[in-house]
């Protein structure tokens, strides 16, 4: 079974105070990922769940670059 993306909601900010001051200025992506998980017993409808994530931005990118990769793998799969 292969869960599904839905929905995804984001939000960008920026660290404007904090008690620790390497954190002042960093910036952040917020992620909320909704996947349909399929459905669950006999006759029931799809269950969604809700994933959310706070990446950094070197995290966000590491993020991309691996959805793009299994992206290319799947669309080389399924040919």
């Amino acid at each position: 079974m292969v869960n599904k993306v839905v929905d995804m909601e984001w939000n960008f900010g920026v660290t404007a105070a904090s008690s620790e001051l390497e954190a002042v200025g960093g910036t952040y992506l917020q992620l909320k990922l909704v996947i349909d998980k399929g459905a669950g017993e006999e006759g029931s409808s799809s269950r969604e769940e809700n994933v959310l994530m706070e990446l950094t931005l070197p995290q966000f990118y590491e993020f991309l670059a691996s959805m793009e990769k299994a992206k290319t793998y799947v669309d080389f799969l399924s040919a």
